[in-house]
């Protein structure tokens, strides 16, 4: 049984008022759903490190610029390290209870307890590191505009918070640990002084000629950075192991300035040695006082060590459910079932008026009718 295309829409073209009236209906389906679906509002918050130099590493290496010296290079502390590991402060359980307490989550949300106000949070937040532009964005989706924009400032102000609490840390461990060598140096730079004044006058020497003054310089800057590198990896043996990468380069640095040391024309006279050792106790303490005033520094600083492109405020319309869309989608399937209906309403009118067609039409529905009720006996 065959019928064409032109039928098909002939048959719609006369019931033309009954399809506007059921396109209608979906279109109203359509709009109740946008409007009766759970709302969802999203957020995005943009965060760039500061300019200046990042923790521990930019203060040291302003020191050593100053004495002429390579400075030292503290693993982890660069830019793109510390823009790494901003997601995983963030999912910190920290940095969780901050927000969950800042924005009175709980109470807000209906929550039981703190357990349940967590698990929102992780599926509502991500983070994405746009790595080209260098920027860090904060998502975040809620049931809620202000709430929304509540819960993404308070992650960056936490973010913010725990960066420079971590600062300060650092700086105290440094201000501690290079305190301690100082003192050992006075106390050694003192008595190299005491024993080079002692030797001049007993023996009423001259002063060292160039020659070996050039000399005993280049083995006190040498023995300087020899112990720059041992400061280095002292440090970085506090916080990693000596597996790490940058620990078996900062030991070969030594091992290479070590065999410089060794390379260096010997020292004849006492009187040479004692001077030679004043040299280096000087200026390993020129090195030790600089860290130390730097070191203090960085553990008074509280400047923001992230910026914020800017802050948000509550959407005004929601992320979800996209309204034109679901409307759309209703339409779309009000014409499907029109186009469906009419073409059975086609196939069946052909039917009736075919008597061949018809009769297999009765045929299969009483073959249809004779299965089920056999069934239901």
């Amino acid at each position: 049984m065959k019928y064409n295309v032109v039928e098909l829409f002939v048959f719609i073209v006369k019931r033309w008022w009954q399809v506007l009236i059921t396109l209608a209906i979906f279109a109203a389906i359509g709009v109740g759903l946008a409007f009766l679906l759970p709302k969802r509002y999203q957020t995005e918050l943009k965060l760039l490190p500061t300019t200046q130099e990042a923790g521990l590493s930019g203060a040291l290496s302003s020191i050593t610029s100053q004495l002429g010296i390579s400075g030292l290079s503290i693993p982890g502390s660069g830019e793109n390290a510390m823009m790494l590991t901003y997601g995983d402060i963030i999912r910190s359980k920290t940095v969780t209870d901050y927000v969950i307490d800042s924005t009175n989550l709980i109470k807000r949300m209906g929550f039981e307890d703190r357990a349940e106000a967590s698990s929102f949070l992780a599926g509502a937040t991500s983070f994405t590191l746009l790595s080209v532009e260098q920027i860090f964005v904060i998502k975040v989706v809620a049931p809620d505009p202000k709430l929304t924009a509540d819960i993404t400032n308070a992650y960056a102000k936490a973010l913010d918070y725990y960066l420079t609490s971590s600062s300060t840390t650092r700086g105290r461990y440094m201000r501690e640990f290079v305190e301690s060598r100082k003192l050992k140096v006075e106390a050694e730079l003192k008595a190299a002084q005491d024993s080079l004044t002692a030797f001049q006058k007993k023996h009423r020497l001259p002063p060292i000629d160039p020659k070996t003054g050039a000399n005993i310089q280049a083995y006190a800057e040498l023995q300087s950075q020899a112990l720059q590198k041992e400061l280095e990896m002292e440090y970085m043996r506090a916080f990693s192991t000596t597996q790490n990468p940058q620990y078996s380069v900062t030991r070969r640095e030594l091992a290479f300035i070590q065999a410089k040391l060794s390379t260096l024309p010997p020292l004849a006279t006492r009187y040479a040695e004692l001077y030679r050792n004043y040299m280096v106790q000087e200026q390993i303490y020129m090195l030790l006082i600089q860290q130390y005033e730097q070191a203090k520094l960085l553990e008074a600083k509280d400047t923001p060590l992230i910026s914020v492109l800017e802050w948000v405020k509550p959407p005004k319309e929601p992320f979800f459910p996209p309204k034109k869309l679901v409307i759309l989608a209703l339409l779309l399937i009000g014409l499907v079932l029109i186009f469906t209906y009419a073409m059975i309403k086609v196939y069946w009118e052909h039917v009736i008026a075919n008597p061949d067609e018809h009769e297999k039409m009765s045929y299969l529905r009483q073959e249809i009718r004779n299965t089920f009720s056999r069934k239901n006996r």
